[in-house]
C-alpha cells in the first residue's frame, strides 16, 4: 500500500477523493433502472434477465486483469505498482489467510475460491444458469464497452486511468452487485458456491477500493490531478450506464432483444 501522507495538502487530497467516491455512488450508472428492476424482480422474465446478463457481462468482466495491468503500466511510483499487483494476485484467486478468514465471515468458503481466477468464478455462475459462454458471437455493445474502457485506461493522464478504474469502477462495484445477489437469491436454485462471484466481490473490492483510493489521493494534491480523477471516473460510469441501458431495454422485451441497439 502507498505510505499514508499527513500534510494538510495530503489531508485535503484524501478528502477530495472521498467526495469523488461519494459522488460516484450517486451516478445514474449506480442507481440505474436496470439494477432497481433486478432487485425488485420487476423485469418480465427475471431468469431471462440474469441469463442475458451472464452471457453479455463476461465479455467485459473477464478482462479485468487486463484493466489492472494497463493501469499498473501507467504508474511510475514502484509503491503504487506493488499495491495494484497485490490486487492482481487476488483477481487470480490468491489470498492470504487473513483475507480468507474475513471472507469466511461473509459466507465465502475457502474451497470455493482459493486458486480460482475471478473470470472462472463468473463462468461457474453462468454455467449454473445454463449459459455456455463462447457459443454465441459476442455482441458489438459488449466489445464497444470493453475496448472503450481499455482506451480510457491507456490514454490521457495516469490520474484519469486511476479515476476510471478506482472511483468509477472498483468504488461502485459493491453497490452495483447487491441487486444481483438479491435476484440470484430470488431464483432459489443456484447454490452459494455457484453464485460466490457476487458476495466475493462485495467483500474483496473493499480492499481493492481502499488501495486505489490511497493511490488516487497522491494524485489529488494538484488541481489538474483532481480534474483528471473526476473525468476518468465520469467516463467509466458513463460507459457502464450505456451498457445498463442496453441490457435494460433487452430485459423489458426479451422477444425482441436482438433488435435493441
Amino acid at each position: 500500500m502507498p505510505h499514508p501522507l499527513t500534510s494538510p495538502a495530503a489531508a485535503e487530497a484524501g478528502a477530495c477523493v472521498a467526495r469523488l467516491a461519494a459522488e460516484a455512488l450517486q451516478h445514474r450508472a449506480v442507481r440505474h433502472p436496470y439494477l432497481q428492476a433486478l432487485a425488485e424482480g420487476a423485469h418480465p422474465d427475471p431468469r431471462w434477465t440474469l441469463v442475458d446478463f451472464a452471457r453479455q457481462y463476461y465479455g467485459y468482466s473477464a478482462h479485468f486483469p487486463r484493466y489492472l495491468m494497463t493501469v499498473i503500466a501507467r504508474l511510475e511510483d514502484p509503491r503504487h505498482r506493488r499495491a495494484l499487483l497485490e490486487n492482481l494476485m487476488e483477481e487470480s484467486g490468491q489470498y492470504d489467510d487473513d483475507e480468507l478468514d474475513e471472507l469466511a465471515r461473509h459466507g465465502v468458503q475457502r474451497e470455493w475460491i482459493e486458486g480460482v481466477a475471478h473470470p472462472l468464478l463468473f463462468r461457474r455462475f453462468s454455467e449454473a444458469l445454463g449459459v455456455r459462454l463462447g457459443e454465441e458471437a459476442e455482441a458489438d455493445q459488449v466489445a464497444c464497452w470493453r475496448e472503450s474502457f481499455l482506451q480510457l485506461l491507456a490514454g490521457g493522464a495516469p490520474a484519469e486511468a486511476l479515476g476510471a478504474l478506482g472511483l468509477g469502477t472498483e468504488g461502485v462495484v459493491r453497490v452495483i452487485y447487491v441487486p444481483f445477489v438479491t435476484a440470484v437469491g430470488r431464483l432459489g436454485d443456484l447454490s452459494a458456491r455457484d453464485a460466490v462471484f457476487f458476495p466475493l466481490h462485495a467483500a474483496v473490492d473493499d480492499h481493492h477500493q481502499a488501495t486505489l483510493q490511497a493511490i488516487s489521493a497522491e494524485f489529488a494534491t494538484t488541481e489538474q490531478g483532481r480534474r483528471d480523477l473526476r473525468r476518468g471516473m465520469l467516463k467509466a460510469l458513463q460507459l457502464r450506464g450505456a451498457f445498463w441501458d442496453w441490457l435494460h431495454a433487452r430485459a423489458l422485451n426479451p422477444a425482441r432483444a436482438s433488435e435493441v441497439l
